[in-house]
């Protein structure tokens, strides 16, 4: 990683490295040659640092309530207050975005950067940095989005979903589909629409998952009368080749029907990627939680990851899988509480949060933020 790095100052990187972003970006003003290392991402110190990162990622929690500010200018009239934590739920930072219209969604973070939506409007956002952008208006109310990261191009990838104009009154049709990419080199861009569409409608507001170049929605089967399949669960988007595939749940998963989603009583799935992999996870309230491995994307192949007994717990207190750390699978909650289980003990803790749990998001420090032009 710091092969670019002058020998001078391999053992100043190393050092640095290990440093949160809010000190490296004081210690930019240091010298030319630290300001250069630390802000240039072609010289590998901003791979470094964010490799390093990984080891402890962060959690975003945000504050149930927001303002709205009708006098301020464009695009600041909602103020949402968020508080930057570690795994182990000690408080590090508050964080304020704000933006024009109220927020639907924040994706987990991808390679540094979440994605948050509105009804109609995208924005990349970088919780060390601070730095926000609002993506350009792309026409037309979101259906679904994702973010993802090309590690050869170095560059992230943002996917929205369109309902097409035509739907109303076409009897086949498929959610039209549009990507905006950052590159190092480029100092903007615009929405490039794709010629194959999306086959199903999504989950508008669930979480999708990003893996192996590839994000995962789940297939919204309450506006599907009929499927391809009839256990197709999972559609996904290769952000390298672009093209759309359809994957089936696995054979032992009773996947819930339409209900609502974060009900503190509920059966419910959910996608995540971990340790680099999806992960399909079945939460059967009062009884147990089942985790799958997605082995073989092109032939829909699952293999059951462990099974957790969840009978000992109010169902309030086992949400959705954040991460892993460890041997510990960290889940949010709908109330104040984290909850920590160790697989391989099969023991648990819980940490109290300031606020709820619920609207959780992970994410791993970096330095990266794509130039843009602005909108």
């Amino acid at each position: 990683m710091a092969s670019k790095i002058t020998r001078n100052n391999i053992m100043i990187a190393d050092i640095l490295s290990r440093l949160p972003v809010k000190t490296l970006l004081r210690f930019k003003s240091v010298c030319k040659s630290w300001r250069c290392m630390i802000g240039d991402s072609s010289l590998g110190f901003q791979a470094l640092h964010y490799d390093r990162s990984q080891r402890k990622p962060r959690f975003l929690l945000q504050w149930p309530d927001f303002d709205f500010r009708p006098l301020e200018p464009a695009g600041c009239r909602y103020v949402y207050n968020f508080i930057s934590i570690d795994t182990e739920g000690n408080m590090i930072s508050p964080i304020q975005v704000k933006v024009q219209e109220p927020v639907k969604l924040i994706l987990p973070g991808c390679h540094g950067l979440l994605c948050l939506a509105t009804e109609t409007r995208i924005h990349v956002f970088n919780p060390s940095t601070r730095h926000l952008v609002a993506l350009p208006a792309d026409g037309g109310e979101i259906a679904g989005f994702g973010i993802g990261y090309l590690s050869p191009a170095k560059g992230h990838v943002v996917v929205r979903l369109n309902i097409p104009r035509q739907s109303r009154t076409s009897l086949s049709w498929k959610l039209e589909c549009s990507v905006f990419t950052f590159l190092p080199e480029n100092g903007g861009s615009r929405w490039r629409a794709v010629e194959d569409g999306c086959p199903y409608q999504v989950e508008q507001f669930s979480f999708p998952a990003f893996a192996n170049e590839t994000i995962y929605w789940k297939i919204d089967r309450g506006k599907h009368q009929a499927l391809h399949r009839h256990n197709d669960f999972i559609v996904s988007f290769n952000i390298s080749d672009e093209k759309f595939q359809t994957i089936t749940h696995p054979a032992d998963c009773r996947p819930e029907t339409h209900r609502q989603w974060r009900s503190p009583v509920r059966n419910s799935t959910q996608l995540v990627e971990l340790r680099g992999h999806l992960y399909l996870v079945e939460t059967a309230a009062f009884s147990y939680v089942a985790v799958w491995k997605l082995s073989d994307p092109g032939n829909s192949m699952w293999s059951k990851a462990c099974t957790i007994d969840i009978s000992k717990f109010h169902p309030s207190f086992v949400g959705e899988i954040q991460c892993v750390k460890g041997t510990e699978i960290i889940f949010n909650s709908c109330t104040r509480l984290l909850l920590y289980y160790d697989e391989e003990n099969k023991t648990s803790r819980r940490k109290m949060l300031p606020c709820s749990a619920a609207n959780l998001t992970i994410y791993c420090e970096s330095l990266t933020f794509p130039a843009t032009q602005q909108v």
